[in-house]
């Protein structure tokens, strides 16, 4: 099934028109590695991406299953990692290296009482994001920048480091092989997608060559991982992906430095380049798209300039919100301007946030643009 997903960005300068302050920096624990030795008692890393604040933190819980405790450790301020162990704790807890759920709540008195709360789900258990870590592996979260987002990734890995920043060096695997369209032709180039050529992606991006072969990078997340989906990223506007199918195949025992051969075999032949098609975008130079005014209360116009061989498409605007949820679809009135009222499809007024939008000229994507609804 396709989707559209668009992350959230959030600007520091768009913000500050919603928020008197924009950033949430009240005290949060994050979970950031876990490890057990060969008796099964277990170290966490744990992390502060504030840098630890005493007077702005009351205290720090963690929870396995339906047990709580206190953390006894004390840190100085900014200290940005530390290290738990059962002792640490005011009562011992056990983890259970087969499969647990973690969570680490901090508490704290700034902005009222507010608590925070991380954690970390694994192995034989529902809903779990990282498989069991095995003998000599641990579990390690990584942070990945994806275009506009900033991702977190738990995997098992061989290095543990802790007590220092983590980082993705040794964790992954090279996966190879070749990409097959539904004639089972070698695909050796993708269609150019608003303005910029997209690519299909695993855990990173999908490099293909000119002869078929393709090669990416795959963390350790379970022994076994099923596969019967690929993004597509549209880079040319702000983080949206579609998926396209892909005959279901299984990632098995992914070990770090190792490379695994993979052929895909595609049920789609959307993104796909053919010798009849004519994939030679637009000129983009000449098409203009903004709106004022913004941010806006009531209403915004659009204000949109085409070159007059792209003026017999059919065009229009269509608007998103910041979780990308479809809004409304804006006509364009004599491919140079249009209308937006606030309100959605059903005729129901839009709350106060962030939204966005793109032009498309016979549903290809030309330009894209953000605003600021206030109410």
């Amino acid at each position: 099934m396709k989707t559209k997903i668009l992350p959230i960005v959030l600007l520091g300068g768009i913000c500050s028109f919603l928020w008197p302050n924009p950033i949430d920096d009240t005290p949060i624990t994050k979970f950031s590695e876990l490890v057990f030795d060969a008796g099964n008692n277990w170290t966490m890393e744990i992390f502060f991406p504030f840098g630890y604040r005493t007077e702005a933190t009351d205290s720090i819980i963690l929870k396995v299953a339906n047990t709580k405790a206190k953390l006894k450790t004390t840190y100085h301020d900014g200290t940005r990692i530390g290290i738990l162990t059962p002792d640490s704790l005011s009562i011992p807890l056990t983890i259970n290296r087969e499969g647990d759920s973690l969570m680490l709540l901090t508490y704290s008195n700034r902005f009222g009482n507010r608590v925070r709360v991380d954690g970390l789900i694994f192995g034989e258990v529902p809903g779990a994001g990282v498989g069991q870590p095995v003998s000599g592996y641990s579990i390690m979260r990584n942070s990945l920048q994806e275009h506009y987002n900033d991702l977190t990734v738990d995997c098992l890995t061989l290095n543990s480091s802790l007590g220092a920043i983590n980082d993705t060096l040794g964790l992954s695997a090279t996966l190879q092989g070749h990409i097959y369209d539904l004639d089972n032709n070698p695909v050796t180039k993708l269609k150019e997608i608003s303005l910029t050529p997209s690519y299909f992606t695993l855990h990173t991006a999908l490099h293909l060559s000119g002869n078929g072969t393709y090669s990416t990078k795959v963390f350790r997340k379970f022994i076994t991982e099923a596969v019967d989906q690929l993004f597509v990223r549209l880079m040319g506007f702000e983080g949206w992906r579609d998926t396209v199918a892909v005959a279901p195949f299984e990632l098995n025992n992914i070990f770090p430095h190792t490379t695994v051969v993979q052929d895909i075999h595609l049920k789609s032949n959307e993104y796909v380049v053919t010798g009849v098609e004519n994939l030679k975008p637009p000129e983009t130079s000449a098409i203009e798209l903004i709106n004022y005014p913004n941010p806006f209360n009531a209403s915004t116009n659009f204000f949109v300039k085409i070159p007059e061989s792209l003026q017999k498409k059919s065009g229009h605007i269509s608007i998103y919100n910041a979780s990308g949820q479809f809004v409304k679809k804006i006509p364009l009135k004599s491919y140079a301007t249009g209308n937006w009222d606030g309100t959605d499809e059903h005729g129901d007024t839009a709350p106060t946030g962030i939204y966005y939008y793109r032009l498309a000229l016979d549903e290809q994507i030309l330009k894209s643009g953000s605003m600021i609804l206030l109410k």
